[in-house]
């Protein structure tokens, strides 16, 4: 009597919560969330508080198109910067530019009748040093998991706690505005994203060149020590043989 060998079991999938149990993943997330979430109050609070400065909802738009726009087109020269430099230094000096001017403009645009270029022009600024917290945050994410169905389940974790993040931070701006001023949105996301950037930043992350380890030199052969050994000369030339450079003498 034969008897069917048992069906093969399915590969046990990873949790969130294995994810998160991981060394430094608690911070990695926790950081790239809280630096993230500028990225959804601020551009909101960049709306509302240029309308209220200057009365114009094309200036506040214009504004806005500048903030985007800036961040598009230099993203590609802000990752090079990151690959070159590495994170722990690179990302420190975009998160301070970009939080800084962000409170220059939540402290510009609680002016009334401010000019309207000046918000833009700040605007396209701060668009400019974006720091780019999620590629950052993936990347520590692939340098810190070794198994690949955790790394996998990570960036599935990370890529719904982002979109959560777009959802939330409009409605903490309109929470926010219950008890102060649209400026005080671009101050809030100022402190997070100076808060969680820095706290993303690794402490130690060398750039690519410096990773790289030279190569051993070749270990000469007899015929290439004999050479060395007669002045860099096939035996039996003369020495006025090199005399038109050392490529003369092979």
């Amino acid at each position: 009597m034969s008897s069917t060998p048992p069906a093969p079991t399915p590969a046990r999938v990873p949790s969130y919560a294995a994810v998160l149990r991981a060394p430094h993943a608690r911070r990695t997330f926790g950081a790239g969330l809280l630096g993230r979430l500028s990225n959804g109050v601020a551009p909101l609070s960049l709306l509302l508080s240029v309308k209220a400065a200057t009365g114009s909802y094309a200036t506040a738009g214009t504004a806005l198109a500048a903030l985007g726009l800036t961040a598009v087109l230099l993203s590609p020269a802000r990752a090079a910067l990151v690959d070159r430099y590495g994170p722990s230094r690179a990302l420190p000096p975009l998160v301070l530019g970009y939080a800084t001017l962000l409170a220059v403009l939540a402290a510009v645009s609680a002016r009334p009748g401010v000019p309207g270029a000046v918000l833009v022009v700040l605007a396209g600024a701060a668009g400019m040093t974006t720091p780019p917290l999620g590629p950052v945050t993936r990347a520590l994410w692939s340098r810190t998991l070794t198994d690949r169905d955790l790394l996998r389940r990570a960036y599935s974790l990370d890529t719904v706690a982002e979109e959560l993040l777009f959802v939330t931070g409009p409605l903490l701006v309109g929470l926010l505005l219950l008890a102060a001023a649209p400026p005080a949105g671009l101050a809030l996301g100022a402190a997070l994203v100076l808060t969680g950037g820095l706290l993303l930043s690794p402490r130690r992350s060398p750039g690519p060149s410096r990773a790289r380890r030279r190569p051993a030199p070749p270990v000469p052969s007899p015929r290439d020590r004999g050479r060395a050994a007669s002045g860099g000369r096939r035996p039996g030339r003369p020495p006025w043989a090199c005399a038109w450079g050392p490529w003369s003498c092979w």
